[in-house]
């Protein structure tokens, strides 16, 4: 994570409005220190001092005063190296509030800032230690959150693994996936991890797999004919992630079985 801008209590008069329809570059921390009513993407939030938002890259958004003076904390980065990943693996919700239950990333935040500023040669290296510190405070307070984030997509992922089942020759692509439910890879494969012990693309596996075995038991379909009715154009291939599998080859598994 790469900080180019970032404020510590800035203060506005209570009728600031600041409307950004095409978001900023890079992704932004947003720590309301005053009331508020802001606006993300098609919702508005009427939030209270020390709500935070952690904003993606070019989503539009917009900023008002409630009645009272405007004041917040902001970083605006860039994602490097392995950064997604990480914040995906936290499971914080994107563009919604999230109230934190200290002033723990406000201090952070002041930190940050003073940090920037100053002419240490490791600012830079010492800036992403602090900024994973926050997404560490801000995971701690979006626990309840996350909880609902996982009960809002208990049923698409129940759709989706059924799906798998019933039709194990689809050529199912897990970036397809996430996007039906408006996730990234990362948060998806996690969220279906936890939900079934199990990553998704080694479902895809399993079913495929089974049902091979299947057809191998009770059909007198070729070998050729599985592999292909097990969505493996290629029976080499086939052969290979078989075995790899029932520990035999699907002849040797057709013949031990029938």
């Amino acid at each position: 994570m790469k900080a180019y801008m970032l404020g510590w209590h800035s203060k506005h008069p209570a009728d600031f409005y600041k409307d950004r329809p095409n978001g900023i570059h890079g992704m932004q921390i947003l720590l309301l220190r005053s009331k508020a009513r802001i606006g993300m993407g098609s919702n508005i939030y009427n939030v209270d001092n020390n709500t935070i938002f952690v904003v993606e890259s070019c989503y539009p958004h917009a900023l008002y005063g409630e009645g009272e003076e405007y004041v917040d904390d902001w970083i605006r980065f860039d994602l490097e190296d392995d950064d997604s990943e990480f914040i995906d693996s936290l499971g914080i919700v994107r563009n919604s509030p999230i109230h934190l239950n200290s002033d723990v990333v406000s201090e952070l935040i002041r930190i940050c800032v003073d940090v920037f500023g100053s002419d240490d040669t490791e600012k830079d290296a010492t800036l992403r230690y602090l900024m994973k510190a926050i997404f560490m405070q801000i995971k701690s307070s979006s626990n309840p959150d996350d909880k609902c984030s996982h009960t809002q997509y208990e049923s698409e992922l129940e759709n989706i693994r059924k799906a798998i089942y019933d039709d194990p020759s689809a050529d199912w692509n897990i970036p397809q996936a996430a996007q039906k439910l408006n996730l990234s890879v990362s948060h998806f494969q996690r969220l279906y991890k936890q939900r079934y012990g199990i990553p998704c693309t080694k479902d895809i596996l399993t079913s495929r797999m089974e049902y091979a075995k299947q057809l191998l038991t009770t059909t007198d379909l070729s070998v050729i004919e599985v592999s292909e009715k097990c969505g493996y154009p290629d029976y080499s291939y086939f052969s290979k992630v078989f075995q790899k599998y029932a520990c035999v080859s699907p002849s040797k598994y057709r013949k031990n079985n029938v």
